[in-house]
């Protein structure tokens, strides 16, 4: 999965800087349907966007790892923040939210469009497994202030004033450094999800849940399924650390296997891959001048950021972030990816 917040196309002067007279009046999306055949599923998600092209621009200010922007991420900004505050190695304990976008992000060892192997499935489903996805992001572990005793009050403070500060930034970039990516972001999966292929494919999938004994028109409602069914609250989001009932977790399995051998089955993951590719190359050459550019901005913005902590943490508000609570499309908590597949 990879992290977007989801906006609608702005126009290039708006969204990405540089832009110069000639240039059009937002992202170039034109784009031609790819004719992929049967190919055959990656060995993992991981190895599928690993080389997808548009990979390192959507991870851009989300994951430390990402190329573009090496440790100029939300959650780097969160470790500078508390230690301008006088605090070392908090980072993981700072409020802080991302948003996932459908078919383009971060990858995890679960996830809607069923496992590229069904023993993982048969062995976890969908249960949130700790690993690749917070390594992703450069965060090395959970951890949640709310849940430490031994934190102190100044601490706390700082916690709550570092949350808002990362969350700020964040916001402030979607608006601006970041937002054609991010429109850009929708647009490509607009077109996965609109392509013949896919949709033949999805199809083929509902088919074949349907004959295991699950009714869902797409892999993405399997998966929302099973995180409400798993984690849900009474407020309507999820909450990662409710412990699942027996029952329930035999039937996330099930639904998670029968994901699982559907998928392989119809071929779906091997065709939505290479169609999600062959969109991605097509408007990151169309938009690569504004790519470029929003780059630029983006770590213009980071680094200017960086120098004003120290003002910033005298003004800021240390606004409380509700613990454990997970809700799709909203800040999550500790850096915690909400899974909103």
């Amino acid at each position: 999965m990879r992290i977007q917040i989801a906006v609608g196309i702005l126009a290039c002067c708006a969204g990405l800087a540089a832009c110069t007279a000639a240039a059009p009046k937002g992202p170039n999306t034109t784009v031609t349907t790819p004719n992929v055949g049967k190919p055959p599923p990656p060995s993992s998600v991981d190895a599928a966007l690993a080389h997808a092209p548009f990979t390192p621009y959507v991870l851009l200010g989300t994951s430390n790892n990402d190329g573009l922007a090496p440790q100029e991420s939300s959650y780097a900004l969160a470790g500078a923040c508390m230690t301008a505050a006088g605090f070392l190695n908090a980072a993981s304990d700072v409020p802080m939210g991302f948003r996932i976008s459908p078919g383009l992000g971060i990858s995890m060892q679960w996830g809607q469009w069923g496992y590229l192997g069904v023993a993982q499935a048969e062995q976890s489903g969908f249960r949130l497994v700790p690993g690749a996805g917070l390594n992703e992001l450069g965060i090395d572990g959970p951890g949640l202030a709310e849940s430490q005793p031994n934190v102190s009050q100044a601490e706390q403070t700082a916690l709550g004033k570092c949350g808002t500060i990362v969350m700020n930034f964040t916001d402030a970039q979607g608006r601006g450094s970041l937002a054609g990516i991010q429109a850009l972001a929708n647009d490509i999966g607009t077109d996965v999800q609109h392509d013949p292929a896919v949709k033949n494919a999805t199809k083929a999938w509902s088919a074949c849940m349907s004959r295991n004994g699950f009714s869902y028109t797409d892999p993405g409602s399997v998966f929302r399924a099973a995180m409400q069914d798993m984690y849900g609250n009474v407020h309507g989001g999820i909450s990662p650390g409710t412990p699942i009932s027996a029952s329930a977790n035999q039937v996330q399995i099930a639904m998670a296997t029968a994901d699982a051998n559907c998928t392989q089955t119809t071929d779906l993951a091997g065709i939505y891959f290479a169609v999600q590719t062959s969109y991605e190359q097509q408007l990151v050459d169309a938009n690569q001048q504004a790519l470029t550019a929003a780059v630029r901005k983006y770590r213009a913005a980071y680094r200017k950021e960086l120098q004003d902590l120290a003002a910033l943490l005298r003004t800021a508000k240390a606004v409380p972030f509700p613990g454990g609570k997970v809700r799709a499309g909203q800040h999550t908590p500790t850096g915690r990816p909400t899974p909103s597949r």
